[in-house]
């Protein structure tokens, strides 16, 4: 029959039929005949809500929702590639006060079984408050290396606008530049910092802060405390040598460590050990340090010695 005109003019119709009834779903091929059936859950789907956002402020509406599909498998794997579809928390008719909204999703497959998860948001409408505030750095003292304090922090810009609710901003008791780094600090540093607003009792308010983020300026300094050096005598003088006195090039010393030992250092003591003089001398010897206490300055203190014959 192939090699007949007629033969070859039916198989090509045939062939013309098959097409023009699978592009017009005449066969009705549904995807589940042709793939088999699955689920999974979308984690983290922005949330769009839509409300008078020049006059208004919405409070309590999440940024992001689960959503749990199912069907297709092809359908499937294609809606969690493209996310093309959209979650609406659709305010425009809601009047101020407190609502219990469901969610709305638009643009998903009607061969897809959804839930969104949760199902509803409650949520607040207020008339929108715009107010300034100081801004408190908040360091904490763990953060400040051993044997260095805390001896200011400036926040740039020092001032934030907060945007909320009128209920909402008269709750803020706190507007506080919280650090994230947990690096020690040892010397002056800035870093970047979110911005928290809260009540009297800690809680966060649901409430936008611009800028959202702000620089603090840490400045350090080592600890450190002043106290006289004292010569030590020890050892005794040959019988024919007598001292006539101990001079120290430094009255006093600066010795650097943790704030409580050195509030209970009074003075350092340097030993001189007389029994290996015969004559005027000059010695130079490191300043001991004490417990805890982790460096001097100067670090070394010369002495001179002076004696006569008997």
């Amino acid at each position: 029959m192939l090699e007949s005109k007629w033969g070859l003019r039916f198989i090509a119709l045939v062939l013309a039929l098959f097409l023009f009834f699978t592009v017009n779903d005449v066969f009705k091929f549904s995807d589940n005949q042709l793939s088999t059936n699955s689920q999974t859950v979308l984690e983290d789907v922005p949330v769009d809500a839509i409300y008078d956002t020049k006059n208004l402020y919405l409070s309590g509406a999440p940024k992001t929702v689960n959503i749990r599909i199912s069907g297709p498998q092809s359908i499937v794997k294609k809606t969690e590639s493209m996310m093309d579809f959209k979650v609406l928390l659709n305010m425009t008719k809601d009047d101020i006060g407190s609502h219990k909204k469901k969610f709305i999703v638009s643009g998903m497959s009607d061969k897809l079984k959804y839930e969104v998860m949760p199902k509803f948001a409650n949520v607040t409408l207020s008339e929108m408050t715009k107010s300034t505030y100081q801004v408190q750095a908040e360091i904490s003292p763990s953060r400040i290396a051993t044997g260095y304090e805390l001896i200011g922090e400036e926040v740039d810009p020092s001032q934030v606008t907060i945007i909320g609710g009128e209920e909402e901003i008269k709750k803020i008791a706190y507007v506080k530049a919280t650090l994230a780094n947990t690096e020690k600090i040892s010397e002056n540093t800035t870093e970047e910092a979110e911005v928290g607003i809260f009540d009297a009792n800690l809680n966060k308010l649901d409430v936008t802060v611009q800028p959202a983020k702000v620089k603090v300026n840490i400045k350090v300094k080592a600890i450190s405390k002043n106290v006289k050096i004292k010569a030590k005598e020890t050892g005794k003088l040959p019988d024919d040598i007598k001292l006539d006195s101990i001079e120290l090039s430094d009255d006093e010393v600066e010795l650097f460590g943790n704030r409580s030992t050195l509030d209970g250092i009074g003075s350092i003591s340097v030993s001189v050990d007389l029994s290996k003089i015969t004559k005027d001398t000059t010695l130079e010897e490191e300043i001991p340090l004490p417990k805890n206490v982790t460096s001097s300055k100067p670090k070394k203190v010369k002495i001179k010695v002076n004696v006569s014959k008997n």
